[in-house]
């Protein structure tokens, strides 16, 4: 017998774990207490900052920036349903916001 140094691993194959069983997970957006706002506004610099600066006295779960090349950009919140409505007031009254939606809301 001649041993050339290789080494074999005896390991199972990949399964993919079995789903429990009972209802199926919620997803971020569905979460039980959380306010989701989606506000589109234009984006130039210091647009992410000045709506950092508005939330900043807010429970904010969630923040999300995402701009384009166009200078669009749309800022997605998750705060508790009690600061949602002040949430929303704050943003419209950002000049470079052109719309705010709430998507849902307990």
């Amino acid at each position: 017998m001649v041993d050339d140094g290789a080494q074999v691993l005896d390991v199972a194959r990949y399964a993919p774990p079995a789903q429990p069983l009972g209802p199926p997970p919620q997803s971020r957006t569905a979460e039980p207490g959380i306010a989701r706002l989606v506000a589109r506004m234009r984006h130039h610099h210091g647009s992410l900052a000045r709506v950092a600066t508005v939330l900043n006295n807010h429970g904010v779960h969630r923040l999300t920036y995402t701009s384009t090349d166009l200078g669009a950009a749309t800022v997605e919140v998750s705060v508790h349903p009690r600061d949602a409505a002040r949430v929303e007031a704050r943003l419209r009254r950002l000049v470079e916001v052109t719309e705010v939606t709430r998507l849902s809301a307990d």
